[in-house]
């Protein structure tokens, strides 16, 4: 407690006081004399420094002695002599009058107050830190309702586009070009319309019900196939959607009149396969009358080797050559990174040994040698022979093909995104490269329907079910199983059945009999959720992300036959050059198969009601160059656009099979797999030189 005058000056004080207005002067503290009420106030530690001490002082005395307030306070900050750590003392100055002398004086109590200041200052934080929260829920909430707005907004827009979804899915496709979608897709368009929380058309809901219920109906073909190719679609003349149809489509109910042009209408058209058969025996006996009386053959294991198997071979090395020259070793390091890699010079750099050496590479480049300890030597041996069961006179279907397959098949794992994406395995991995590698062994330059309608010994053997990949699958296995050529060791004994899945699922994959069936359940599988008007999945996401998840994994087959699927038309994404050179030495294979060129000295024709195949040999290559008059005559056609006397059947083939079947299909796995982004853009060069015509002016 002190009592100052009017002057500031202490006229009494206890002696704790009067030690604490100055702590520094010793345990006497200062006297009576030299003390002043100025000190008391020069004790904070005011964040003005002394000039805010100076200030209060001056304020103090004018509340007391000027305007004689009844109780002046005042709150000063200090610090502790002892920890340094801020405190808080209250001052309360009352007014008064000297009892000596009666002059004005002042009473001044001090009293520590940190603990309060300390709970006041902690409130004050609180409080502002709320009004800061309330401040920015309103700024969220504001947001939120700008969102909501934008989402309304959002809602209509996607209900008027799932709407016009429907129409253009159900509704008449006329003008509208081809519609690849199957019955599947239809239908889940449907439930997704639904799950976003809109309410279908009737009619929409009524045309789904029609086409589900239409006797027959294959659920991963696309709806209308024949009808869409045949007949809506005015882009495409009849003889490219006859060869479209004849190459995609899969059961079938009833197969297309290819009557040929002579044909008079309302003749009942041969188009069953007893038909097919028989007028090819008739064919042949018209030809060779001394096959009439000709015995029948047993289907032996021999005869069931394949077209390709039914010729000698040329002789070929039987291991890889060990001198690598550096042109070809710079040739297979290109091969490891480039997405044009020029196939046909590497080929003639490395004849004979094309595919052998390249597989060789790529198999030790990627570690999966090593990683899984393959024999090296077998290896080598393995791939040579089946190198050896290409036949170098087919113009498409032979090594270099198959090495331009092997090596698409890397660039899609490896530089496409789909080992970056877990969705294979090593062991897949390693199946996959063998797929790529033998999925065209021992064929033929014969497609499965000629097998089919001729009665082949593999069309009868696989049971007219994809008899060319079967054959692949089944000769190259029996290679691999071999004792000199099987080159995994015998731990991966129980990895081989994986392995021999996997194969057999992406070689039965590229039939494209299968094509639209594959496509669309890679489509469905991941396809994303669809969300609510609200924004909001209608089901937990929670539970949406693990069926996403367990779809993946169910799918795993679907992601793995589609990377096979794309390696083997990967010609289309190649530099122009390449894709056109491929595309005619794919047309003339086609013509060859049409005048049996591609037969060799051999053929096979079942004889009408027996499951035996008799053989009978063919004239010189020149002698059967008019079978498809002679077909014509005995009520056959030569298949769409294999006629060698019809010009500019490529340029149309090529822009139809880009349109419905190249396009939707790397698009589809570049949706997914992004880093395959290069193959659109190889595609879309070669589409626009087919439509512009540029194509003619490239040298081959």
């Amino acid at each position: 407690m002190y009592m100052f005058d009017c002057h500031g000056v202490l006229l009494n004080a206890n002696k704790a006081a009067l030690a604490g207005l100055q702590p520094d002067a010793g345990p006497e503290g200062v006297g009576a004399h030299a003390a002043h009420m100025e000190m008391l106030f020069a004790r904070g530690a005011y964040p003005g420094g002394k000039e805010q001490a100076v200030q209060a002082y001056e304020e103090a005395l004018n509340a007391v002695f000027d305007l004689r307030v009844e109780c002046h306070q005042h709150i000063q900050p200090y610090a502790s002599r002892k920890d340094g750590t801020m405190k808080w003392a209250l001052l309360e100055m009352w007014p008064l009058v000297d009892p000596v002398d009666s002059s004005p004086a002042v009473l001044v109590h001090k009293y520590n107050i940190t603990q309060k200041k300390r709970a006041e200052l902690l409130f004050t934080e609180q409080k502002e830190a709320l009004e800061q929260r309330n401040q920015a829920l309103e700024r969220d909430w504001q947001q939120m309702l700008d969102e909501k707005f934008r989402l309304q907004m959002e809602s209509k827009a996607l209900a008027q586009h799932l709407n016009a979804l429907l129409i253009d899915k159900f509704g008449p496709q006329d003008g509208k070009g081809f519609d690849s979608d199957t019955p599947i897709d239809k239908a889940l368009a449907f439930l997704q319309f639904i799950i976003a929380g809109f309410c279908p058309p009737v009619q929409a809901a009524l045309d789904l019900y029609r086409m589900l219920s239409e006797p027959g109906i294959d659920l991963r073909q696309p709806v209308r196939l024949e009808n869409q190719l045949l007949t809506d679609n005015a882009e495409m003349d009849s003889e490219v959607g006859q060869s479209m149809l004849q190459l995609l489509q899969g059961r079938q109910r009833s197969q297309p009149s290819m009557a040929h042009p002579g044909a008079q209408q309302g003749e009942a058209p041969q188009n069953n396969n007893a038909a097919v058969r028989k007028a090819h025996i008739s064919l042949a006996l018209s030809r060779h009358p001394d096959l009439a009386d000709a015995p029948t053959l047993d289907v032996s294991r021999d005869s069931l080797e394949g077209v390709a198997a039914a010729a000698p071979r040329p002789s070929q090395p039987v291991v890889i050559p060990i001198t690598i020259t550096p042109a070809v070793e710079r040739m297979l390091q290109d091969a490891e990174s480039n997405w044009q890699f020029d196939i046909f010079a590497y080929a003639e750099a490395t004849p004979g040994n094309s595919l052998s050496m390249l597989t060789f590479h790529l198999l030790k480049s990627t570690g999966l040698v090593q990683e899984f300890d393959l024999n090296e030597s077998k290896l080598t041996a393995c791939l040579r022979k089946i190198e050896s069961g290409y036949d170098p006179a087919n113009p498409y279907h032979n090594s270099i093909h198959v090495a331009s397959v092997v090596q698409m098949t890397h660039m899609l794992l490896v530089h496409g995104g789909v080992l970056k994406s877990k969705v294979l395995n090593r062991t897949q991995q390693l199946a996959t490269y063998w797929s790529a590698t033998v999925h065209d062994y021992e064929h033929g330059g014969l497609n499965n329907d000629f097998l089919i309608k001729t009665a082949h010994p593999l069309a009868i053997t696989y049971n007219d079910s994809s008899p060319l990949e079967n054959h692949h699958l089944a000769a190259s296995s029996r290679v691999l199983y071999t004792p000199e050529y099987c080159f995994p060791p015998k731990e991966m004994a129980g990895q081989l059945i994986g392995v021999r899945s996997t194969c057999i699922s992406q070689v039965l994959g590229t039939d494209m009999k299968k094509h639209f069936e594959i496509l669309s359940r890679f489509q469905a599988a991941f396809k994303q959720v669809p969300k609510s008007p609200g924004g909001h999945s209608s089901t937990d996401s929670t539970n949406w992300d693990s069926t996403k998840t367990i779809l993946r994994w169910l799918t795993c087959a679907d992601d793995i036959r589609m990377i096979l699927k794309c390696a083997d038309i990967g010609h289309l994404t190649a530099a122009p050059r390449t894709h056109k050179r491929w595309a005619v030495q794919l047309e003339e294979e086609f013509f060859r198969q049409a005048s049996l060129n591609a037969m060799h000295s051999w053929m096979h024709i079942a004889t009408f009601g027996s499951c035996k195949p008799v053989l009978y040999p063919c004239d010189a290559m020149a002698d059967v160059s008019d079978w498809g008059d002679k077909e014509r005559s005995v009520g056959l056609t030569v298949s769409p656009l294999m006629d060698r006397n019809q010009q500019g059947g490529m340029t149309r083939s090529q822009l139809g099979f880009f349109n419905i079947v190249g396009a939707p299909l790397f698009m589809a796995v570049i949706e997914l797999f992004e880093d395959a982004q290069p193959m659109m853009q190889g595609l879309q060069a070669n589409y626009h030189h087919w439509e512009s015509g540029k194509i003619a002016e490239l040298t081959i």
